[in-house]
């Protein structure tokens, strides 16, 4: 990881195929939610756009983006930095908003997810039971983050979902820093697996009974 001052361990990639803005953006995300960029580590626009060899002007609306996400803040007149949340914070604030959002979301998923939904969320769950095959902790916290964005997504209003989504990249970014709070990864995946069955059945009770249980 670098230190929060400086690049001196970590480089951008250049692009080549999407366009600019959501490329900076994509890759700037990326790199605070794995940690690369860890908490309060200085983004320069100087030294980001000599790495991706891009303007400074797509680097400023992705910023503004993360901004807005919750996990980037600019001070006036000041370098922009990777935003620092205290351990309290997470388990005060983060974590039961994420399980009022989630709760919310999967007990009126019932009636709203789609076969083409079911059939998406079955598929991540198949390459999340390979992820923990291979114990690969980076992939199955990205297939973790998009079963629950899915969800989500289709069950909340754009503004609500903006704010789910500012909440989720901080707690997946905690993830891959401090790993899962579980005795193994299949763990991860048997939760995942109960959790759509449970949509499916249109259990309400145990679908509180679940989040309430494994969200924390």
């Amino acid at each position: 990881m670098t230190s929060p001052n400086d690049f001196e361990n970590f480089q951008f990639k250049k692009n080549d195929t999407v366009s600019l803005r959501q490329f900076v953006y994509q890759e700037i995300r990326e790199a605070i939610i794995k940690g690369h960029l860890e908490p309060g580590a200085r983004l320069r626009e100087v030294e980001i756009s000599k790495q991706m060899n891009v303007s400074r002007g797509p680097i400023r609306e992705a910023i503004r983006i993360l901004e807005q996400e919750g996990l980037v803040i600019s001070h006036p007149y000041r370098e922009t930095v990777v935003v620092d949340l205290s351990e309290e914070e997470v388990i005060h604030l983060l974590v039961p908003t994420r399980r009022n959002f989630e709760l919310f979301a999967a007990q009126k998923a019932v009636s709203v997810l789609t076969d083409d939904d079911f059939a998406y969320l079955d598929n991540i769950i198949l390459n999340m039971q390979e992820a923990s095959d291979q114990d690969d902790l980076d992939r199955l916290s990205d297939l973790d983050l998009k079963f629950h964005e899915r969800i989500v997504e289709q069950c909340v209003s754009p503004a609500m979902f903006r704010i789910w989504n500012s909440i989720s990249g901080k707690l997946h970014a905690r993830f891959l820093i401090q790993g899962y709070s579980h005795s193994s990864l299949q763990t991860v995946v048997e939760e995942h697996r109960e959790m759509l069955q449970l949509i499916r059945s249109g259990d309400k009770e145990r679908i509180e009974q679940h989040l309430q249980t494994h969200i924390k």
